[in-house]
């Protein structure tokens, strides 16, 4: 097995420029030119050069090549994203916003420098010195912080971009927020529902003090008020986005025996939902109809598949990127909200 392991590696270091321009019928320049991935080869020969280059096992060493030319490298300033685990840690639309980020900066050939905030308090403070003295382009701030950490961040880092947050203005820091219109979000939600028959609609959010619970509960309360439905306290759970006490909460409405016919939830915590319906032998849609939001990937994942409201989180990102590098619009202040958009599937 070593003999073979060696042999291997030595197969892969004998595959040149040379041997992948004779797979794709094009000359070695054009082979360089394509894997540094410059403007001047076309979309459809940069597609033929990287997959003989994946087929043959090419790897190029920082030893290989030339060095690089000015339009070439990488910026000289990175940008900065600071990530709020909080207490339970990063959510899912949040990891999946925060990779759409650093995939778009590498195109644009910026340099990622990811901070990361656990609710520890010194590391905080130590974090929040780090990032203020940073040399960047930009600073990107998402992810779960308390009003006190968010309004330390936006005094210390002028012109940063808020992302996916709400929360209440910092009077005291100019700064621009991408984010989305939770608020219909829920009345959407709530509208498809009442649309399908359902008349007893179980809300199932975050804590009270989230923006996103606060938006979303605005949208469900007053939809349900526009159909002459007075919303039915009982049926208002809060909980902490987890999936186990989403699955605690549709629980406990079972146990106290409160009737309801759907469920709206995040797309994570759906799972918790689902979870408990199927242990109390509800059916879904059925007896139950469930409507997510978010429109990650799991929600295809689940059986039947999750009906949800779609929260964009890719022309977020593209929106961000776009911001930070059109020299128009980089130092403008800017509030911008995104539309959900309703992705009807089997649950509801």
């Amino acid at each position: 097995m070593l003999f073979f392991t060696i042999m291997r590696k030595e197969k892969n270091h004998n595959i040149s420029l040379d041997s992948i321009a004779a797979e794709c019928n094009v000359s070695s320049m054009t082979v360089s030119r394509a894997l540094r991935q410059l403007p001047t080869v076309s979309e459809e020969t940069r597609k033929r050069v990287f997959e003989a280059a994946a087929r043959l096992g090419y790897l190029r060493t920082t030893r290989a090549g030339r060095k690089a030319e000015l339009h070439e490298s990488m910026h000289a300033r990175p940008v900065q994203i600071i990530a709020g685990e909080g207490g339970s840690g990063m959510g899912r639309f949040h990891s999946e916003l925060t990779l759409s980020l650093v995939r778009l900066l590498a195109a644009k050939r910026y340099e990622c420098v990811i901070r990361v905030s656990d609710g520890n308090y010194r590391e905080f403070t130590r974090l929040l010195a780090t990032a203020a003295k940073a040399d960047v382009e930009a600073s990107l701030i998402i992810g779960n912080f308390t009003e006190k950490e968010r309004c330390s961040l936006l005094t210390a880092l002028p012109g940063a971009i808020l992302l996916d947050d709400t929360g209440k203005d910092v009077i005291e820091s100019v700064y621009s927020s991408f984010s989305f219109d939770n608020t219909r979000a829920g009345a959407l939600a709530v509208r498809h529902l009442l649309g399908t028959g359902r008349r007893r609609i179980a809300l199932v959010s975050g804590p009270e003090d989230h923006f996103f619970t606060r938006e979303i509960e605005t949208g469900y309360r007053e939809t349900l008020a526009d159909a002459g439905i007075e919303p039915d306290e009982t049926l208002i759970c809060r909980t902490d986005f987890t999936a186990n006490a989403a699955a605690e909460a549709v629980a406990s409405l079972l146990k106290r025996d409160i009737p309801f016919d759907a469920v709206f939830t995040n797309d994570e915590m759906a799972g918790g939902v689902y979870r408990a319906l199927l242990q109390s032998g509800r059916r879904i849609p059925e007896d139950v109809a469930v409507c997510g939001c978010d429109g990650l990937p799991v929600g295809e994942q689940l059986y039947p598949q999750l009906t949800t409201l779609i929260l964009d989180h890719r022309q977020l990102a593209r929106q961000v990127i776009d911001k930070i590098t059109n020299q128009d619009l980089a130092l403008t202040p800017v509030k911008v909200r995104l539309l959900p958009i309703l992705k009807i599937r089997e649950s509801a």
